[in-house]
């Protein structure tokens, strides 16, 4: 089965309707999605609604879980997160968010298990420069030839003797230098990242145009691929 790993959309609506365009062509067997789909960008609702007519499964990202203000961390709740998320929240409206806050926190099929972060939480960091050991110790506990995450925003893949450890890499936010929107295409023989061209002025002047808590920080990461120093 030749599968597409479309990870951390964060309510970018061009993103993802560029990453919809390309999967017509890839046309792969089934899509799933790795979490963190709507805090963290202009357009919550209409990701959150397009994804679910698409009938996709979806695991539990971090920035999901936050949007239940009981689950986020205390420390959180003041900072950057929980202002995105306490504006999120409002802006989706409670079914919506009862909808993304009960996602599993794992999916598996045909020798793949797709999580967000880890295989047992979604808010641990395994970075992409992380020891080989620290990936088998991690992702190797899922018991399967691949092991696919999302979370850090960062695409790369491993070969670990019998082991496949890959981070699908971003639809938005990207962190790894390259601002197009990324998912990842899974078969027998590989791993695969796509790169997908978007309007990211648009996206950054949506986020000014409805005053989305620290908007123009989020234009700034869109615009170069890293989290502004502020």
């Amino acid at each position: 089965m030749r599968l597409a790993v479309v990870s951390d959309i964060h309510g970018n609506l061009p993103a993802l309707e560029a990453v919809l365009a390309d999967l017509e062509q890839t046309r792969p067997d089934a899509v799933v999605l790795g979490g963190d789909l709507a805090l963290g960008g202009p357009h919550p609702v209409e990701v959150v609604d397009r994804l679910r007519q698409l009938r996709w499964p979806s695991v539990l990202g971090n920035t999901d879980e936050a949007l239940d203000e009981q689950r986020l961390p205390e420390k959180l709740r003041t900072g950057f997160v929980g202002q995105a998320a306490a504006r999120t929240r409002e802006m989706l409206g409670p079914e919506r968010v009862a909808w993304l806050t009960s996602l599993p926190l794992e999916w598996r099929g045909d020798g793949v298990a797709v999580v967000h972060a880890t295989p047992d939480a979604c808010w641990p960091i395994v970075a992409h420069d992380a020891p080989d050991e620290k990936l088998r110790e991690v992702f190797g506990a899922a018991g399967v030839p691949n092991a696919v995450y999302g979370h850090i925003h960062h695409a790369y893949m491993r070969e670990l003797g019998g082991l496949r450890v890959a981070n699908s890499g971003s639809v938005s936010l990207s962190l790894d230098g390259d601002m197009r929107a990324c998912y990842a295409l899974i078969d027998d023989e590989r791993i695969e990242h796509r790169r997908v061209e978007y309007d990211i002025e648009r996206v950054a002047s949506d986020f000014e145009s409805i005053d989305y808590p620290n908007a123009k920080i989020y234009g700034t990461w869109l615009r170069t691929g890293e989290y502004p120093s502020r």
